[in-house]
Order: C-alpha cells, then sequence, then structure tokens
C-alpha cells in the first residue's frame, strides 16, 4: 500500500470536516485555503471521496462538502483506497518468489500496517 500526498489531502480535509462539528457544507475553497492546496487538485480528490460514499456533496450557493450519516464507520483503509487504490508499498526488484527472504518480511509488514488501518475508523480522527 502506497500512500500519496492525495490521501494525505484527503484525510486532513475529513478531519477539517469532522472537526467542523456542525456538518453544515464546507466549499473546496474554504478547504483549500485551510489545507494550503490547490482548488482543483483538492476539488478531484473530494470527488473521489464522494464517489466512494464517504461524503456527500451539495451545489448551490450554500453548497459544499459535508460527512455522510454513518462517517463514523468509514475505515481509513477505505479511503486510502479510494484515493491510491490497491498499490502496494513494496517494490522488489527481484521476483524470487514466496521463497525469497526479503520479499517474505515486506509482505509481513505490509500486511500487518493494512491490518491496522483496517481497525481505524474516521472517529479515531476526533
Amino acid at each position: 500500500m502506497k500512500i500519496s500526498k492525495g490521501t494525505d489531502y484527503a484525510l486532513h480535509s475529513l478531519l477539517y470536516l469532522i472537526s467542523n462539528g456542525d456538518n453544515q457544507p464546507v466549499t473546496v475553497k474554504r478547504l483549500s485555503d485551510v489545507l494550503n492546496v490547490s482548488v482543483t487538485y483538492l476539488s478531484k480528490i473530494l470527488t473521489q471521496l464522494v464517489k466512494a460514499g464517504v461524503i456527500k456533496s451539495a451545489s448551490g450557493a450554500k453548497g459544499g462538502y459535508y460527512l455522510v450519516n454513518n462517517w463514523e464507520t468509514i475505515r481509513i483503509y477505505d479511503i486510502i483506497t479510494a484515493i491510491d487504490g490497491h498499490r502496494s508499498m513494496i517494490e522488489d526488484s527481484f521476483n524470487h518468489g514466496p521463497e525469497c527472504k526479503v520479499q517474505s518480511i515486506l509482505n509481513s509488514a505490509e500486511d500487518e500496517m493494512t491490518k491496522s488501518l483496517k481497525s481505524k475508523t474516521l472517529k479515531d480522527l476526533m
């Protein structure tokens, strides 16, 4: 699993929405100002989160992004995969197969990280 800047921005956007508390829509401009990120880039990330069912969007003068009703149960792992997909952090140049000790150790470490991220939810950001 590889975590990108996009995932970092997504998690920090969600943290801001959680800390906002009143669940009123927050504009992408407001989020980009708070995070000091390009509006265009952040819009793409937020669109991915909407498609994944993590947040909702409202259009119009009072529009913006807000949390879904069951946001507390959404796993951090699901946020990462919504933005980055299921890419491995392992880049073993030698494909020796399962008997490779290096690959075995790295796979084990990645499995532990994945397990940990699956056990954490957005509620843990509070």
